[in-house]
Formats: C-alpha cells, sequence, structure tokens
C-alpha cells in the first residue's frame, strides 16, 4: 500500500491546474501516511474487530481479512511451497505492484524449489491484464478499469500462456 500512497502523492504534485492545485493541499503524502496509520490502528485494535467503519460509517472494511493478509509471509510461503513451474507476468502499466520486481533473478529467488521460472514485463499490460495505451495513472483508475473490463485480456498475455503451458505440459512429455 505504501506503494500506491506514494504514486498518488507523486501524481498530485504534477497535476496542472486548479484541480492539481487544490489537490496538493488536500492529498500530501504525510497526509495519506497519517490517514493509512489511522486506519491499521482501528484494524490493529485490541478487541479485534471484524469490521472497520470508514468515511462516517458510510463505508465498511473487513478488518480480519486485512489483519490475515498483513501477517501472512508470502515470500516464505512461496519459498517453502511452491515445486511446480512457474510463469509471473506483471505489467509495466500495473502500478498496483512494483513490476520491476518481476525478473528471472528475483522470481528464482522468491520460489527456489520451482520446477521453472518463466518472467515477462509486457509493456502496456495493467493489473487487469488489458492493454492500456497512454498513460496509467491512480487518479483515473477507477474509470479506466471501468471501461478495461469491458475489453478482452490482452492477446499478448493469452499468447505467453499458451506458449508456456505448451512447453510445460506437452514438450515435458515427449
Amino acid at each position: 500500500m505504501a506503494l500506491q500512497r506514494t504514486t498518488l502523492a507523486n501524481e498530485v504534485q504534477t497535476m496542472p491546474g486548479p484541480t492539481g492545485w487544490i489537490l496538493r493541499r488536500l492529498l500530501t503524502k504525510e497526509k495519506l501516511d497519517k490517514k493509512y496509520d489511522d486506519f491499521m490502528k482501528q484494524v490493529n485494535d485490541d478487541d479485534e474487530p471484524d469490521f472497520v467503519s470508514l468515511q462516517c460509517g458510510l463505508v465498511k472494511q473487513p478488518a480480519k481479512w486485512i489483519r490475515e493478509h498483513a501477517s501472512y509471509n508470502v515470500e516464505e510461503a512461496l519459498s517453502k511451497h511452491v515445486t511446480c513451474h512457474c510463469l509471473a507476468i506483471t505489467g509495466q502499466k500495473d502500478f498496483q505492484v512494483r513490476n520491476e520486481f518481476c525478473t528471472r533473478g528475483k522470481a528464482s529467488e522468491l520460489v527456489p524449489n520451482a520446477a521453472s521460472v518463466e518472467v515477462h514485463r509486457p509493456v502496456n499490460l495493467t493489473h487487469l491484464l488489458r492493454s492500456m495505451e497512454g498513460e496509467a495513472k491512480m487518479m483515473n483508475m477507477k474509470k479506466d478499469y471501468k471501461e478495461m473490463s469491458k475489453l478482452p485480456f490482452d492477446e499478448e498475455v493469452v499468447d505467453i500462456t499458451y506458449a508456456w503451458c505448451d512447453r510445460v505440459l506437452f514438450e515435458k512429455q515427449q
């Protein structure tokens, strides 16, 4: 979540016009961090609530799920349990994850016991596995995701997946 807060704060700093001027006063990195810290204090409260209310009680967030998600060590689980063939695909326009970590070296480090590891970073791919022309921005995410959800999966992702399945499932049997 730190990535998203940083990305949003950086976008706001470069926004032009009156909207940018207003948002630069309302959405600073410090304010976003404080809001997140306050939210996590509610989530991790001593009485361990199942839900946390936000925005004057209008929105409920699943506190129990957030606690479980935060306590789960993904790297440990991957290194301990994954022994199958692995395909990692992260788009360069996916601002919800750090795509620079999608490298063969990092993937091999995360899944050392994997039978094989293959990684891809398509240039225009987003978190929804759809292509996007233009610049991916957090401020436009809701609108862009709504439009992209109507589109088919990125053809490059489908081709990569089919080719990987053919190599992993059928070349080994011949």
